[in-house]
């Protein structure tokens, strides 16, 4: 018995390093990764190009800019890696970009006024607008037609990117809890957009209201037109979008909904479909999910973050 123990105790962990070298070996076979730096700035920001060995030159690319509150985050973190090897598994090639992250050690809160919230949105679109035009000036075998992909005040960025900067750039926007300015209109041309959000977001509003919860005498009391309200917009002018609810969610949704393997398939979907996209409205309800012409949401919103 006891050779047993001592047996079993040698071949565990031979077997766990076992499955981690192929683990390793398979996510090298399937993908290829490189870091190059597209722009010198006070630091130099660089992307990480993910390029799946069997790439499908036909689906547009992906570029990543990650949340944060324009204050924190990295290029590199989870869940983007996995949301972004799950999506070269399917053939699709992305870049995952670091910014300059102008409100570090300075907030984004209701204190912070409404200008430089704005201000921070538009540097980080030009980022990303920047990385954008580096890919295109590269020699080699990657598209030509990119979609600009957020989450959180990344999404902002590239809604910003999409509709009030440099809409023709784009072949799509997907956001991930993101919002515009509330002011913003919808350009003479609008790329497709694929909006994933909570309908119980308090930090960045689903539809139109106030970033954070702001007293409207905060100064920073923002008024915002969230990922749903925005395709609202975009329909209403003659422009596709798609979107993605999840009735009883939180900004955390940001994150979450990158790892649920039914929004990658909703949103692979999408990408075939491009330059025209399509009209869609998915909700999901405690697990049930639903597809209607327009977003339906029965429960109340209790969550708050």
């Amino acid at each position: 018995m006891r050779k047993t123990l001592l047996f079993l105790a040698f071949l565990v962990p031979l077997l766990f390093l076992g499955a981690w070298v192929l683990a390793h070996t398979k996510t090298e076979q399937e993908v290829t990764l490189s870091t190059h730096v597209y722009k010198m700035d006070s630091v130099p920001l660089s992307l990480d190009i993910r390029l799946p060995n069997r790439y499908n030159p036909t689906l547009p690319g992906l570029i990543f800019i990650h949340g944060g509150g324009f204050s924190a985050g990295t290029r590199n973190a989870e869940p983007v890696q996995s949301f972004l090897d799950s999506m070269a598994s399917r053939g699709v090639i992305s870049a995952s970009i670091s910014y300059a992250l102008t409100r570090k050690g300075r907030g984004f809160g209701c204190q912070v006024p409404v200008e430089e919230k704005r201000e921070a949105v538009r540097h980080a679109g030009e980022d990303l607008i920047d990385a954008l035009h580096w890919i295109q000036s590269q020699d080699n075998k990657w598209p030509s037609d990119w979609i600009a992909v957020g989450s959180s005040a990344g999404a902002e960025a590239a809604l910003w990117s999409g509709y009030l900067s440099a809409p023709q750039a784009w072949s799509g926007i997907v956001s991930f809890s993101g919002a515009l300015d509330g002011q913003a209109k919808v350009p003479q041309y609008a790329p497709p957009l694929f909006a994933i959000h909570g309908a119980c977001d308090r930090v960045v509003p689903s539809g139109r209201s106030i970033h954070r919860q702001c007293r409207n005498d905060d100064v920073g009391a923002w008024e915002l037109c969230g990922g749903l309200c925005w395709a609202d917009s975009l329909r209403a002018a003659g422009f596709s979008a798609t979107t993605w609810t999840e009735c009883t969610g939180g900004h955390g949704v940001c994150n979450s909904a990158m790892m649920d393997k039914r929004v990658q398939d909703a949103l692979f979907e999408w990408m075939t479909l491009l330059p025209e996209g399509k009209n869609e409205c998915w909700s999901n309800t405690q697990g049930t999910l639903a597809r209607n012409e327009r977003t339906k949401c029965p429960q109340p919103c209790d969550s708050i973050d």
